[in-house]
């Protein structure tokens, strides 16, 4: 760090001590982001359609999907990040996601 000196107003090097250690800060960090929220969906598949298509849609037709019937879905973070994929399952009276698959971020 580098802090002025009050005597003569010439700059001085200033080395802190610091007295946390990596681990500690990482229990920190760890401790602070275990409440942070993000958006968590189940992509089923996806497909492209044209404008003309997307206009002609009626109650009662069918959009086909690129995915399998039983196939894994993706689990995504924020819309972006491919976490895991999964099985639909019920849960009550509302769908839900058996994860099967954690994926890791070397390679994916």
């Amino acid at each position: 760090m580098t802090s002025i000196d009050d005597t003569n107003g010439s700059l001085t090097n200033v080395h802190v001590v610091d007295s946390q250690t990596d681990d500690e800060r990482i229990r920190v960090r760890e401790t602070q982001f275990r409440n942070v929220s993000v958006e968590v969906s189940a992509w089923i598949g996806k497909t492209r359609l044209s404008f003309g298509e997307l206009g002609d849609l009626r109650p009662g037709h069918i959009i086909e999907l690129d995915q399998a019937v039983g196939a894994p879905i993706e689990i995504v973070l924020n819309r972006e990040v491919v976490l895991a994929r999964g099985e639909v399952v019920e849960v009550g009276d509302e769908y839900g996601v058996r994860i099967t698959e954690i994926l890791s971020d070397k390679g994916n």
